[in-house]
């Protein structure tokens, strides 16, 4: 037989392997992308994800977990996804950070109290933030680099130069507000800058407080992991109040009720040409290929490196503040081909996706002290000086956004509350509790864009308040 009868006849055979093939992976795909339920956790039936859990649980009690890369992931990713699952069960209160907030405490409480294993503690908090696998700054370099890559140039470029001035104008007043207010009341003037204003406009937990922590250790001495005990409960507490600020602004205008011209915009941000669709990004990726998800690694893991290089030369700013300046340089400039800009935020979407709430527990067992945070609360000064962030944030938002033709109401929402909530889950509150979902790329911008500035104001402030 010829080797071309030989082609033909098999080639009907190989596509049917191939067909087969493909059939598998789609199954595989519908079966671990159904939702969560009562019945599933993390795409798992609760029955084999209950099996995993006892695994991890038997090694820790026989005192057989060993503090490595992949018992790390094993342990954090599992306990996150069950904390976050029961949090997800919660009627009503699920839509307002419920999820993040059991990430956050649950953790903490039960080590406090002698409830969480001492072998899981050990081993999330060397996985965390141990030198030898820093998953803090694997999380962080995706964090930064996906999320500015990712924005729409076109919202950089063209909404940028006006929403520029909202946004730096309420981080500036903010500060110098809870600074002298803070300084006023004793409570003092960098105390307030740095431990109250500066964590909750700085982006969240993930993308803030972790980052800043270190920036703090950096730069002013001491531990990151008490930092962020200090900076932990102003981000929690601000986020409560800055849903139900959301809340009373949906309240007030769901009949679109104008109080004055600009006032209220229906969704609509912007009073003059300009619409919400034109500055919108790409649908957030769901899957890629393996390529695509090594070429984002790898492109994320370099730019980090090279903040990491600069910041070796260029002292004085850390270096994930040189990794933000690169990727916005980056972005603006259109340095990289959109290939690899969507490569890294695909890698970005399946970080943030799935390793967001093992971060949170790893973060919580590693950092969270409740004898700092009784501390904190038992001074009266430190909730008013949250509540003022809060309110100045929201006020001068709108205020400078209506000067600048865009609409009182929306600007408050995207920028204001955009900054003083708790990064992307404390996003989806604000824009369900406002029932303004369009505004949800405009506060991206305040929660990314608007918290690596803080990242860097900090990184400026601290020599001078120090």
């Amino acid at each position: 037989m010829s080797s071309h009868s030989q082609t033909q006849a098999t080639t009907p055979a190989a596509e049917t392997t191939g067909a087969v093939g493909i059939s598998k992976a789609a199954d595989t795909t519908a079966e671990f992308s159904q939702p969560e339920s009562w019945t599933r956790i993390m795409g798992l039936p609760i029955g084999w994800f209950a099996i995993l859990f006892a695994v991890v649980i038997a090694c820790a009690a026989l005192g057989a977990l060993p503090n490595a890369m992949l018992a790390g992931f094993a342990v954090v990713i599992l306990v996150g996804a069950l904390l976050n699952w029961i949090g997800g069960r919660v009627p009503v209160l699920r839509n307002y950070g419920l999820p993040t907030v059991l990430c956050i405490l649950t953790p903490a409480i039960l080590l406090h109290f002698g409830l969480f294993p001492t072998a899981l503690a050990e081993n999330m908090e060397i996985f965390t933030n141990g030198s030898d696998i820093g998953f803090i700054d694997f999380y962080v370099a995706s964090l930064i680099a996906g999320s500015i890559l990712g924005m729409p140039r076109a919202l950089l470029l063209k909404a940028g130069a006006r929403i520029a001035v909202p946004l730096l104008g309420t981080i500036a007043v903010v500060f110098i507000t809870l600074g002298l207010i803070g300084a006023a009341l004793g409570y003092g003037l960098r105390e307030s800058v740095l431990f109250v204003a500066a964590p909750i406009m700085g982006g969240g937990v993930g993308a803030g407080i972790v980052p800043m922590s270190q920036i703090y250790e950096s730069q002013m001495g001491g531990e990151a992991s008490s930092y962020v005990a200090t900076l932990i409960p102003a981000v929690i507490i601000a986020n409560v109040l800055t849903i139900f600020c959301a809340g009373i602004f949906n309240g007030i205008t769901y009949k679109g009720q104008q109080f004055f011209v600009g006032f209220n915009g229906n969704g609509q941000i912007v009073r003059v040409a300009g619409k919400a669709e034109d500055f919108s990004g790409k649908p957030k990726p769901t899957g890629g290929t393996f390529n695509v998800l090594i070429i984002g690694l790898t492109v994320a893991a370099v730019l980090f490196l090279a903040g990491s290089l600069i910041a070796n030369f260029v002292p004085g700013l850390h270096a994930y503040a040189w990794t933000i300046l690169l990727a916005a340089a980056i972005k603006i400039f259109g340095l990289l081909p959109e290939s690899f800009e969507d490569a890294v935020s695909t890698w970005f979407g399946f970080v943030s996706g799935t390793l967001t709430p093992a971060l949170l527990v790893g973060i919580s067992i590693t950092f969270f002290e409740f004898d700092e945070l009784g501390a904190l609360l038992s001074d009266w000064r430190y909730p008013v000086l949250v509540l003022l962030a809060v309110v100045v944030a929201v006020v001068v938002s709108g205020a400078l956004g209506w000067l600048v033709k865009m609409y009182y109401v929306e600007t408050s929402i995207a920028v204001g509350m955009g900054m003083t909530d708790m990064g992307g889950t404390g996003d989806v509150a604000v824009v369900s509790a406002a029932n303004r979902l369009e505004l949800m790329p405009f506060l991206q911008v305040s929660s990314r864009i608007g918290g690596a500035l803080v990242l860097l104001l900090v990184s400026l402030l601290i020599p001078v308040l120090n």
